[in-house]
């Protein structure tokens, strides 16, 4: 039997997917992810935490940190983080926030690519865990893992949305009889380091959140359908078109309008983790 080469599976999937490996959107983006960060306690970081399996006082290593989802309670544990990012504005974010959280001495940024060689890099450290979460903006999968385990002394950690594509609504698809493809970011990470003996652990973390906003009926139609990534047949996608003039909502929130699907969703990331060799 031939072998997978799940790394070009993945630069074919990147390729269907939108990928904002821009840093300008990313730094445009910054002050929000921070907002968004000091709203509130956010479940998903108790359960990365706790599927990670950290020992007291370790040492980590975030590549793809953001405003500091996971960076800033890691560090408010205990643990120092060297926390990596390619974007400058999300690094002054990271900061700022750890500033007023009263930790910005365990935080160590690094303004760092996955693209970059980073055995040209001598000023990254080994720590004792690295960990991506959500951040996977490469398409290189099979390198962006081993340079996760050039930092890592004892484990590697990961965090892939299980979504197979973005805006999919799995009630939606119910509704139309469509068959979810069985690809998602997840999936190729596993299977490359299956094919690799490597014996990953794999958990999934649950919450729910609002749907997204729409400009209107024609920009939530628009969406739904490219969501649906290998076609729609004539008869689900007057389904689809049915399914949204039914649960489509306008809303009104301090004098600016938008629709919305009227009802809340689950999100599923997929926890990947293994111990380096």
């Amino acid at each position: 039997m031939e072998r997978i080469d799940w790394n070009r599976l993945w630069q074919e999937y990147c390729a269907e997917e939108e990928m904002k490996e821009d840093r300008a959107f990313w730094d445009e983006f910054a002050p929000s992810y921070r907002k968004k960060r000091a709203a509130g306690e956010d479940p998903y970081v108790e359960q990365f935490y706790e599927y990670s399996g950290f020992e007291p006082g370790e040492t980590i290593f975030d590549m793809g940190c953001a405003s500091g989802t996971l960076a800033i309670p890691f560090a408010e544990k205990g643990h120092e983080v060297y926390a990596a990012d390619f974007s400058p504005e999300m690094l002054k974010q990271l900061m700022a926030g750890a500033q007023e959280a009263g930790v910005s001495e365990r935080i160590h940024p690094i303004r760092l690519d996955w693209n970059e060689d980073w055995t040209a890099r001598p000023d990254l450290p080994l720590c004792d865990v690295a960990l991506s979460s959500r951040s996977f903006i490469t398409r290189d999968l099979a390198g962006a893992i081993r340079k996760l385990e050039s930092v890592a002394r004892r484990r590697v950690c990961i965090g892939a949305w299980d979504e197979p594509a973005k805006g999919y609504d799995r009630y939606a698809a119910r509704y139309i009889g469509y068959e979810r493809p069985g690809y998602s970011c997840y999936f190729f990470i596993m299977n490359e380091l299956m094919d690799r003996d490597l014996f990953p652990e794999l958990h999934f973390i649950r919450q729910s959140f609002r749907l997204r906003r729409y400009e209107s009926r024609e920009d939530a139609l628009r969406t739904q359908t490219a969501a649906f990534q290998y076609g729609l047949t004539d008869e689900q996608m007057q389904r689809l078109e049915q399914y949204i003039e039914e649960h489509l909502v306008r809303c009104d929130e301090a004098g600016r309008q938008y629709w919305r699907l009227d009802h809340s969703d689950e999100s599923t990331i997929a926890h990947i983790r293994w111990d380096v060799r």
